[in-house]
């Protein structure tokens, strides 16, 4: 059974984020939940923040759910709240998919 789902996006990326390269990219070395934002810290020692109300998942988790996330470097993942956030959502992305 393949549990996949495919995600549509109504909003068109440009070609030039479409086409980075994951190797081109920084990796997501931790993740931190400050107030009202997500934050990042990237690899390249940056820290990016989000606002957290873009991901309706996250929103609405129990704090121990939001802290129980897997980090591949390049998407972190909260398999008790199906939610995925990769680098680029990060860097490039506005609101997440829904």
């Amino acid at each position: 059974m393949n549990s996949a789902k495919v995600i549509r996006n109504r909003r068109k990326s440009p070609d030039w984020i479409s086409d980075l390269s994951f190797v081109q990219l920084p990796r997501i070395k931790d993740v931190a939940f400050i107030k009202d934002e997500i934050a990042f810290v990237l690899d390249d020692d940056r820290i990016v923040y989000i606002p957290l109300a873009w991901s309706k998942k996250l929103t609405k988790a129990k704090p121990r759910q939001r802290l129980n996330y897997k980090n591949s470097g390049i998407h972190v993942f909260w398999d008790d709240i199906d939610e995925i956030i990769g680098v680029k959502n990060v860097l490039f992305g506005k609101e997440l998919f829904t």
